[in-house]
This record gives C-alpha cells, sequence and structure tokens, in this order.
C-alpha cells in the first residue's frame, strides 16, 4: 500500500462535519429545543459540538509547530554512516494527538527503517514516523544513513500530517523551503596508504636534501625581522603589522614532491564498466592526493570535464578538501581535449599522474606532448580487459573492475 504524501491525497471531511452538515445539525438541534425533543436534541446538540471542536482543532493544527533536521556532518567518505536527527516543537496549549512526519531522502544515502519509493524521482525515497507530541514538550528522534554512492545529495522535502483528534480532518504542511535545500557531500572512498607504487621524483633534482639550495613557496618555515636582501614576496603582512617592523617568510628546502593529478574524462563516456571504472579512478586520485598531502608534498588537480577543474598546487588541509570537493562535484561530461589545455595549466617541471581510461582518445600522443614539454608522466590506466593496450617508456598502473585499489597503488597487487 502506498501511503506517501505523493500517493495518498488528505482524506476528505465528513459531509456531515462540512458546512451544509454543521448547517444542518444547527437547525435540527434548534428545531427539537424548540419542541422539547431531548433525545434528538442531545444527539445533534453533541455532533455540532463535536463538529465544531474537530474543525477549530484541525484549523490550529500547525500553529507555532516547529520542525527542523539536521546531519551529524555535511560532508562525508563514500561507505561512512551518518546520523540525520530530526526534531519536532510544539510550543503551545494544545497537543499533538498523531502526526505523520514523512521525509525525502536521497536513495544513495540509503536510510534506515521503511522506505517508500517516490514515483515522481525514482531516486529519491520516503520514510516516515508516527508521532503523538503533549503540549510544551519536544520530541527528537536520529535515522542512520549509508553513504553509498559520492556525489552532491539534497535531502529534499518534509511533510507533516495531523488533525483533530477524532479523525475527521486532516492537514499537511511541507518544510521543503527550510530543509529542502539541505546538501551531503560525499566525497570518493580513498583507502589508506603506507607507500606509493609510483616512481615520484623531485622535478629539478634527482636526490633531495635539507639543506637544497631550492626552497618550496607553499611551506613557510619560520617568520623572521626582514633583511635589505629580501624579495618583497616574503613579506609576512599580519606579522608585520603585529610587530610593527616588517618581517619576512623563511621558505622550507625543497625536499617534497610537486605533483599533478590529471583527469582525462573523455575515456569514462561509454563501457559496460565506465561508471565503476570512473568512480575506482576517483578513489585512487583522492587516496593519493591524501597520501601526498601526509608527506607534505603539494599538488594540483585538473579535470578537462564541460567546466574545467583546475585547483593550483598547495599542500594545506583546505587545499585537500577543494581537491575531495571537486571530485564528489565531479561529473562525466568531456570538455577538451588534454593538449593543449593541460600544458597551459601544468606547472612546469613537475611530475604529472595521468589518469584516464585505455578508450581516452589521443592516449599516444597527449603522453608524448606532456614529455615534450619536459614534465614527467606517470600513468593509471582504467581497464575493463586485463590485458588492455601497452604503453611502453611510462610507468603504469592498470584499475580493473573489482580490483584491490590499496594493494594496486602500494604495488602489492599480482
Amino acid at each position: 500500500m502506498m501511503d506517501s504524501p505523493e500517493a495518498r491525497p488528505l482524506a476528505p471531511a465528513p459531509w456531515l462535519f462540512g458546512r451544509q452538515g454543521l448547517a444542518l445539525l444547527a437547525l435540527v438541534t434548534a428545531i427539537a429545543a424548540t419542541f422539547l425533543a431531548t433525545d434528538v436534541t442531545y444527539l445533534a446538540g453533541a455532533l455540532l459540538i463535536v463538529g465544531l471542536t474537530a474543525r477549530a482543532w484541525a484549523a490550529l493544527a500547525f500553529a507555532r509547530v516547529t520542525y527542523t533536521r539536521t546531519t551529524s556532518r555535511d560532508r562525508a567518505f563514500r561507505g561512512d554512516e551518518l546520523i540525520l536527527e530530526s526534531t519536532l516543537g510544539n510550543p503551545r496549549i494544545l497537543p499533538l494527538p498523531w502526526v505523520e512526519v514523512w521525509e525525502q531522502l536521497p536513495v544513495a544515502l540509503r536510510p534506515e527503517s521503511p522506505r517508500e519509493r517516490s514515483f515522481i524521482d525514482n531516486e529519491r525515497v520516503w520514510v516516515s514516523r508516527g508521532l503523538a507530541v503533549w503540549p510544551y514538550r519536544r520530541v527528537r528522534w536520529r535515522r542512520k544513513m549509508l553513504c553509498t554512492q559520492r556525489g552532491v545529495f539534497r535531502l529534499g522535502d518534509a511533510r507533516l500530517r495531523t488533525g483533530d483528534p477524532f479523525g475527521f480532518f486532516e492537514r499537511e504542511r511541507s518544510y521543503a523551503a527550510s530543509v529542502g535545500n539541505q546538501e551531503v557531500l560525499v566525497y570518493p572512498r580513498v583507502v589508506p596508504l603506507r607507500r606509493l607504487a609510483l616512481p615520484l621524483h623531485h622535478p629539478s633534482l634527482d636526490i633531495v636534501s635539507p639543506r637544497s639550495h631550492v626552497t618550496d613557496p607553499t611551506r613557510t618555515a619560520t617568520i623572521r625581522e626582514y633583511r635589505p636582501d629580501d624579495p618583497p614576496r616574503l613579506i609576512h603582512w599580519s606579522s608585520t603589522a603585529r610587530r610593527g617592523s616588517l618581517h619576512v617568510r623563511v621558505l622550507e628546502p625543497a625536499t617534497s614532491l610537486h605533483v599533478s593529478l590529471l583527469l582525462d574524462v573523455r575515456g569514462f563516456s561509454f563501457g559496460v564498466y565506465r561508471e565503476e571504472l570512473l568512480e575506482s579512478t576517483l578513489s585512487a586520485i583522492g587516496s593519493i592526493a591524501v597520501f601526498l598531502q601526509g608527506q607534505g608534498s603539494p599538488t594540483s588537480f585538473l579535470a578537462n570535464t564541460a567546466t574545467p577543474v583546475v585547483i593550483p598546487p598547495g599542500a594545506s588541509v583546505p587545499h585537500l578538501q577543494s581537491t575531495l570537493e571537486s571530485l564528489a562535484r565531479l561529473a562525466s561530461v568531456a570538455g577538451p581535449s588534454l593538449a593543449p589545455w593541460a600544458t597551459e595549466h601544468l606547472p612546469a617541471g613537475n611530475t604529472v599522474i595521468l589518469c584516464t581510461s585505455d578508450v581516452s582518445p589521443d592516449l599516444g600522443a597527449n603522453l608524448g606532448e606532456f614529455q615534450e614539454s619536459g614534465l614527467r608522466v606517470l600513468l593509471i590506466l582504467a581497464s575493463s580487459d586485463e590485458g588492455g593496450p601497452v604503453v611502453r617508456g611510462v610507468s603504469t598502473l592498470r584499475i580493473a573492475p573489482g580490483c584491490d585499489l590499496a594493494a594496486l597503488l602500494e604495488g602489492r597487487a599480482a
């Protein structure tokens, strides 16, 4: 039986307690009282009182009633569990004898409790809860949700139904304006890595040292007073304002890797396993980004989607969050070709990890152009065929459907 607000309209009021019915009851009560028909007077009068009371109660059903809901987090990784907390308040003297709370949620978040699929939007389900709320009381309940898919998910509408204690009248209120725009951002699954199988190297030094004269502009070691030979770009303005004299940043030696994560989405637009391979590839990118950020290595992220994504190099936690958010929002709608678009945005001398599919067009030509531009290219190749094409002269990791991603990235895969 379909009980959601989409499937079941509000129950019509009995004719006897409609305007005509109540007018008829009032007339019968008056005539019976005139002719001293006591039993008829009592019966018609009782029905009249019940009808008027029910109508008045239903008219005030949602007066001052409040409803809110929040999630334990608005950011999560695929596979994480979230808690959705809903609160219904009744700060008045009139109780809520019964109330149905219907919440529309994305099916991808897999909310617990019985679910009813929305026939207007197949990507959503309705979940319900029945309550009774006494005067000046607040009821709070929690529901678990499991993040089964990557993406941005809007929680959707919430509708409350209640009425009079006798069940003659029903009223409904939608809270779409206040809670319908809440979003949950689900990052791709990230696997913990102890090491990375790809042979990464510093862009300009084969062996790096803490005594290197090459500095990393993204990392500050300390703050010191200004000297005449210090370049103005190193002035630390907040410390200068706080201490009343010029201070500059002292940069750390360039002992970290500079890596660009490049995604070519054109090869993920068709194929039997395209969605699975795309999600595995995005998971690999997210896992590498988290690993490199933990190592203090600046990374950038680029993707040739319909609206190209370009995140400049950085090694901070907010920078990592920006990368993960871009992965969560990414849609596999192809945009420009990799070359020359990517070469215009890749920092010179970086190590490039190119993540693409074996059916991506111009793969060999793109690799050649990157290498001619002085970029070291490593390849993560998603393929539904375990054999797949062989790319000579480029270190390659192959992602296949159902592969152990952590073992693959750490070099433990057979």
